[in-house]
């Protein structure tokens, strides 16, 4: 399965970059779905893809910036025998304008972010 912007969870299965446009903000990101802003997580739900997850990876969320990939709001290292999901149960403050998502691709893992706007 693709990223997919469209849902609530939003789910994410390969990285995401300004460069590609696949950026919440980007050209195939998904604050159109939202009617252009930002999104509140609530949880987030890391779990292994399919038997192909490597594991030991770092799974990281950046807020972008126009100088490039800066304000970390998670970096969570997935170990080798992570095969239950991995929950983030949080109430974020409100402003994930545009962000980046790194390390599913390497790790084989899948994000599932549940949120408010």
């Amino acid at each position: 399965m693709a990223n997919n912007f469209t849902a609530n969870p939003i789910f994410l299965d390969t990285d995401t970059t300004v460069g590609a446009g696949t950026n919440w903000r980007g050209a195939s990101g998904g604050s159109k779905y939202v009617g252009g802003i930002g999104i509140r997580p609530m949880a987030i739900v890391l779990t292994p893809a399919a038997t192909a997850f490597t594991g030991g990876v770092v799974i990281k969320i950046n807020e972008v910036t126009s100088t490039g990939s800066t304000g970390v709001v998670l970096w969570q290292s997935v170990p080798l025998a992570a095969t239950p999901p991995t929950e983030f149960i949080f109430n974020a403050p409100p402003g994930w304008h545009d962000w980046i998502i790194t390390g599913l691709t390497s790790g084989a893992a899948v994000a599932e972010i549940y949120y408010r706007v």
